[in-house]
């Protein structure tokens, strides 16, 4: 029945979703350090960042302004450095009624003139140890108006960069804002878990940093056309198994751009066998806080010859002046949009403390539009780092029209440009003709096919 056609076969940590040119602004992709639009253009890339040169406190400051409930902070360094940005938007907010929480580390990562201007306007905050606990909260998550009625108004920040004079300043990072009021339910639910509780005061009892903590509701979930998966460390191995899960999907190109790798958490096994398969594999490293173990074993400069690789990958490491290549990011096949192109950022560094110790949080965002923002930031990096970019090419004459959305899907797919399709169960009987909008409410949950004539698509349907 399908032999004439081309099968997409995409995994769970990989669903299909095909784009226009034309997708909502549903993300925001910021980097404090430059884009070279010269190159850019060399390349094909045709979608460049929101903007760069942006320092993440004057993003805050921006979002405190236009606050209308409430914003919650969770961050692992925070110094009276960001304050000359988000000390006046704070107060403000403050007077209008606007409700704070913070989570902050241990106090040797939030100084005494953060802790007093807090104070001095009421906002309660916590630190990691609240509540008798002791993990390394390393998070850099923010959420405004998460916690009032109105669904329309709520914004995550997710970012790389903690709020320090130094980094701010000096260091590589990279920020996402997202106008989700699924993805920022979830983020306010996880503060929740550090908070004790969902009011405006901690609860001791209650609060949770540990490798324990209770699991959210949802880490996988769609928006108009963008799809996400959001987890949180510690990891528990089936989570863990998601985020390598996502590595293995780069089967064409796989770019990344790290502060700290540390080898024996199977990214670099997992690593190491797309790129004797054939995938394009390039990094750039922090040369202080990556050179440890994986950079030593690609560059096969290590004591342990037994971790080298068979075949030296194209990776260079990178020297900021006066600050560090502060990233976490990896992008997964940004050149070939027919196999869903994704972003996985965050805070969590690839090491046993991301995984297993460290309160962190991963987001993965699956969209050919948000991969071509941070294409253009890894292009630059890579290239000042001594990188070779002449296989590092854009077709965008190449991009689908079709696109399929929301995958997966509880209840309605759609389809643009709208055609007549086919669906059948995963075991091929058809199931029907359908016209778009599809309802697929009423079917079992699991994988279906969509023929639309020319090819198959493979879609979920999660209840």
């Amino acid at each position: 029945m399908f032999h004439n056609k081309k099968i997409l076969i995409i995994s769970v940590a990989s669903i299909l979703i095909i784009f226009s040119s034309t997708v909502a602004q549903t993300v925001e992709v910021y980097f404090s350090k430059d884009v070279n639009i010269e190159l850019c253009d060399s390349l094909g890339i045709d979608i460049l960042p929101d903007g760069w040169n942006v320092r993440l406190d004057s993003l805050l400051a921006e979002f405190i302004d236009n606050a209308e409930y409430s914003v919650d902070m969770c961050v692992y360094n925070f110094d009276v450095g960001a304050l000359e940005f988000l000390a006046e938007p704070i107060e403000n907010a403050v007077e209008r009624g606007i409700k704070f929480r913070c989570a902050l580390d241990s106090p040797a990562f939030s100084d005494d003139s953060v802790i007093s201007f807090l104070s001095s306007l009421d906002i309660p905050f916590i630190r990691d140890d609240f509540g008798g606990g002791s993990r390394l909260m390393h998070c850099k998550f923010f959420i405004i108006d998460g916690r009032d009625s109105d669904t329309t108004n709520d914004i995550s920040i997710i970012s790389s960069c903690n709020l320090t004079a130094n980094e701010l300043n000096h260091y590589a990072n990279n920020t996402v804002v997202i106008y989700s009021h699924s993805l920022a339910s979830i983020l306010t639910e996880q503060f929740n878990i550090y908070w004790g509780c969902d009011g405006d005061l901690p609860d001791s009892t209650n609060s949770n940093f540990s490798t324990t903590f209770p699991d959210v509701d949802t880490h996988i979930i769609s928006y108009e056309d963008i799809y996400f998966e959001i987890y949180f460390s510690p990891l528990p191995p089936e989570y863990q198994n998601s985020v390598l899960r996502a590595f293995s999907q780069a089967t064409e190109q796989l770019y990344f751009s790290i502060y700290r790798f540390t080898n024996g958490e199977a990214i670099d096994d997992t690593m190491k066998k797309l790129f004797l398969n054939g995938t394009d594999l390039r990094g750039v490293f922090d040369i202080a806080g990556g050179i440890a173990n994986v950079y030593a074993d690609m560059k096969r400069e290590s004591a342990d010859t037994t971790n080298w690789w068979e075949i030296e990958p194209p990776v260079f490491i990178d020297s900021l002046d006066g600050g560090s290549l502060h990233h976490k990011y990896m992008i997964a096949n940004p050149n070939c949009p027919e196999l869903s192109p994704f972003v996985l950022t965050g805070s969590m560094n690839w090491s046993d403390a991301g995984f297993h110790s460290n309160n962190e949080c991963v987001l993965i965002i699956h969209s050919y539009e948000v991969a071509q923002k941070f294409l253009a930031e890894f292009a630059t990096r890579y290239f000042e780092a001594g990188g070779t970019l002449s296989n590092i090419i854009q077709l965008p004459s190449n991009k689908p029209q079709l696109r399929i959305y929301p995958n997966p899907t509880r209840e309605y797919i759609h389809i643009q440009p709208a055609r007549p399709i086919a669906i059948y169960d995963i075991r091929g009987n058809k199931l029907g003709d359908f016209t778009s909008p599809v309802y697929m409410g009423d079917f079992p949950a699991g994988f279906y096919l969509i023929d639309d004539g020319e090819n198959i698509y493979r879609i979920l349907l999660i209840h």
